[in-house]
């Protein structure tokens, strides 16, 4: 618990500097949450979201699932990827929903900065797509590799592992990111850092692969719906950035 004080502490504080007061132009932080869950379960990402449930539904039915995990664990685990595991899983804990609710509220009713309207974004992005994500955890249903009954096959409502939260937490910031950078190696680094998070649980033996997948695409879906909501974007001037000075990152 510590932990989670000191990690929302510290984001506070990287608020703050380079930082300008809101105006008379302040917006609350859940004025774009009813647009921001249409477009999360609209026609596009519904189609996506489909397309990673059959593929998920495959690799679970069809002995996949099964196999790479036994692959990864006999050929491919060692000491080094348990240890880049442990630096990434971290990334997916729960705590950060807390620390990025905190810097959309600063960003929203104190200061905006480019660094607290990422973390407002990551923010509203978990907003819109947990729900998504609980609903296919519980509703399709799914044990872990290391549970006492591994089996990657849905059984609905007998566990909450078909979608894996970290593989989601993990994921949205980079995601968040890439779509706000105008560099392409910068966006290609950061989708890339994206699956880590889900890679550590496959490691780790926590999820299957299609759970791993589930998880992610569930924030690809989530981020995509915010991401081109200019509502709480300062314009940029002539030289390219923003009132405050901080560069206006152009979504893709």
């Amino acid at each position: 618990m510590w932990i989670v004080f000191g990690l929302v502490l510290v984001c506070a504080l990287l608020v703050f500097p380079g930082c300008r007061p809101r105006g008379a132009g302040v917006r609350p932080l859940f004025v774009g949450t009813g647009r921001h869950w249409r477009r999360n379960y609209g026609r596009r990402s519904f189609l996506r979201l489909g397309g990673a449930v059959v593929a998920a539904g495959v690799l679970a039915y069809s002995g996949i699932d099964e196999a790479v995990d036994e692959l990864h664990s006999r050929s491919l685990r060692s000491s080094g990827t348990d240890a880049l595991a442990r630096l990434v899983k971290p990334w997916g804990e729960r705590f950060w929903f807390f620390a990025w609710l905190l810097a959309g509220a600063v960003d929203a009713w104190v200061r905006t900065s480019s660094f607290s309207r990422w973390g407002r974004k990551n923010f509203e992005a978990m907003v819109v797509g947990l729900p998504t994500l609980w609903t296919l955890q519980r509703g399709l249903g799914a044990n872990r590799p290391s549970s006492d009954e591994a089996d990657p096959r849905w059984r609905p409502l007998a566990a909450d592992n078909a979608a894996s939260g970290h593989a989601f937490m993990g994921a949205i910031p980079w995601l968040t990111l890439a779509r706000r950078t105008g560099r392409i190696d910068a966006r290609r680094t950061a989708r890339l850092a994206s699956v880590l998070t889900g890679w550590s649980r496959l490691n780790d033996r926590k999820h299957y692969l299609s759970q791993v997948i589930l998880g992610w695409t569930i924030a690809w879906n989530a981020v995509e719906a915010v991401a081109d909501d200019p509502d709480n974007l300062p314009a940029p001037t002539s030289t390219g950035r923003t009132a405050d000075g901080s560069p206006a990152f152009p979504a893709n």
